[in-house]
């Protein structure tokens, strides 16, 4: 989903990106791990010591948890319709979950992917190409709603926002 603004942010920025367990070109884990802790492994791997961290989502969600636990590695944060740890789901937001991913139940993977691509609060009706462009990315990486996950929960994070800090608001890189 980061390709349309991948080469402008190379530009700017030495930039990283990476494949959640189970999503894109990564294997999913058999194992329970931390995400965290996959983040700061990729961090430490490439010899970064400050990063801005950009997220979406659920990547978001690991930005703001990766934020919380390496508050010195991070310069700014980034989110992009961020799930915060913390923040209670309504009723309707995990229904519409359940009904979109029935057919993942009865080994219907098309169909599911196809749910999804047509959820109007992920893309707005109307925007045929842009719901085409999003059923091509999920039909290439099925796995992103299939896999199973071992992921370790974290501590909920919508009480600790307040912890963040910008260290500096003009970096000079």
């Amino acid at each position: 989903m980061w390709d349309d603004v991948w080469p402008t942010f190379c530009k700017r920025f030495h930039t990283i990106r990476y494949d959640r367990r189970g999503y894109g070109r990564t294997p999913a884990s058999t194992n329970w791990y931390t995400e965290t802790e996959d983040l700061a492994a990729l961090l430490r791997n490439r010899k970064v010591s400050h990063a801005i961290v950009v997220g979406s989502s659920h990547g978001g969600e690991l930005s703001i948890d990766f934020t919380l636990q390496y508050p010195a590695l991070v310069r700014q944060l980034v989110l992009v319709g961020a799930v915060v740890g913390g923040f209670p789901y309504t009723d309707h937001f995990l229904n519409r979950g359940i009904s979109n991913s029935q057919p993942f139940e009865k080994n219907d993977v098309p169909s599911g992917l196809a749910n999804w691509a047509k959820d109007k609060y992920l893309l707005a009706p109307g925007h045929a190409a842009a719901q085409k462009r999003l059923l091509d990315l999920l039909t290439a990486n099925p796995q992103d709603m299939t896999h199973s996950d071992y992921a370790r929960p974290t501590q909920p994070a919508l009480h600790r926002l307040k912890e963040i800090r910008v260290p500096d608001a003009h970096p000079r890189w």
